[in-house]
């Protein structure tokens, strides 16, 4: 289970945006099992977090990675602060628009992420489960 933090530059937010990603590229497979095929692309979930939490928060208050590594499913946790991940006029932070497009083509530009909608997901808690929603149905060509 490969753990990434990563640090880029978004062009919507203007400053440098910290993540978290979980990628089940170096799974250990048993005996028997069948071993995924390197050129499949993975299935993604964009997991946002709650009001006062940062990226890390699922990795210390869940079992996402297990749960990754049984699913075989890539994880992306970025840094929302408390910006509800909704665009926002008046401070020019477009947390949304981060979210549902300069995330989502940053990270399939940067791992093996499946570009298909029917593989890409958005969940959240508190805040991070509004900020899913709200995206999930503005952005319903991507999620």
């Amino acid at each position: 289970m490969a753990l990434l933090k990563v640090s880029f530059v978004s062009e919507t937010l203007h400053r440098a945006v910290p993540l978290v990603v979980i990628l089940p590229t170096d799974k250990i497979y048993k005996a028997n099992q069948p071993k995924r095929p390197a050129d499949k692309p993975y299935k993604t979930l964009y997991l946002l977090h709650g009001v006062l939490g940062n990226e890390e928060d699922w990795l210390t208050g869940t079992r996402i990675q297990r749960w990754a590594e049984a699913n075989d499913l890539a994880v992306v946790m970025p840094a929302g602060e408390n910006s509800f991940y909704v665009d926002n006029a008046f401070t020019g932070r477009d947390y949304s628009r981060f979210i549902a497009q300069e995330l989502v083509e940053f990270t399939r530009k940067s791992f093996p992420l499946s570009p298909k909608k029917e593989d890409t997901f958005i969940g959240g808690l508190s805040m991070g489960g509004y900020g899913a929603l709200y995206n999930g149905l503005k952005y319903h060509d991507t999620f």
